[in-house]
């Protein structure tokens, strides 16, 4: 999952080093660790149902949206205390755009291939009630939750996900004992859940459901 070329694009068109690609893998290893034993899955005797949010997935363009802005204003020299303000937002260019967008789809192939991960629909559908609640409870008893996220985590809950595999620190701090508490969920750091996930395989008994967020 680490070659899905984006990183290589940035660095081809704008001109940065080999160390910027180096240093942002070095950054996201556990997680593309995780997915990569999560896809290897598929070529052996499944312990784990895998999910991931529409949500999520689509969160992934702004993302990398904000981290190209940031490249765009770095190499036009505009100082660190005024990339915030909108008004100094570089275009990115169409071709760029273009590039980016059939990179992306081509990993979303790999995922979805064989059943590795099933995206999930956000829509409440026939759990509309029930979805709401659970929204509900988690936006007026988390003080900084965002709602993008209850929207994540009520999703989790509704398929009755065991493991909510996630890098916001600031988000586990935040639910994740009332959320096991009241759902029996966990929220995990993806070296966390690579690291249960290699010691199922060696076991070789353990069936679960996953939920793959960020």
């Amino acid at each position: 999952m680490h070659n899905s070329g984006v990183l290589t694009l940035f660095c081809d068109r704008y001109g940065l080093s080999e160390e910027f690609k180096e240093v942002y893998l070095a950054r996201y290893s556990q997680s593309i660790s995780f997915i990569d034993e999560v896809i290897s899955q598929q070529h052996k005797k499944p312990l784990c149902d895998f999910y991931i949010s529409y949500l999520a997935l689509n969160e992934l363009f702004s993302a990398i949206r904000d981290e190209l802005r940031t490249i765009i204003l770095f190499k036009n020299g505009l100082p660190i205390s005024r990339w915030r303000d909108g008004r100094n937002f570089p275009e990115i260019p169409d071709e760029c755009t273009e590039a980016i967008y059939a990179k992306i789809q081509s990993t979303f192939d790999v995922l979805f291939e064989n059943g590795a991960i099933v995206p999930l629909s956000d829509e409440p559908g026939e759990n509309g009630d029930n979805f709401s609640e659970i929204f509900a409870w988690l936006i007026f008893s988390s003080k900084g939750i965002e709602t993008q996220d209850a929207i994540l985590l009520t999703t989790a809950i509704l398929v009755r996900a065991e493991c909510f595999v996630t890098k916001d620190d600031k988000l586990r701090r935040e639910v994740r004992d009332t959320l096991k508490q009241r759902y029996n969920i966990e929220l995990l750091q993806p070296g966390s859940a690579l690291s249960r996930l290699r010691s199922m395989r060696k076991r070789g008994s353990f069936y679960t459901k996953h939920l793959s967020y960020r």
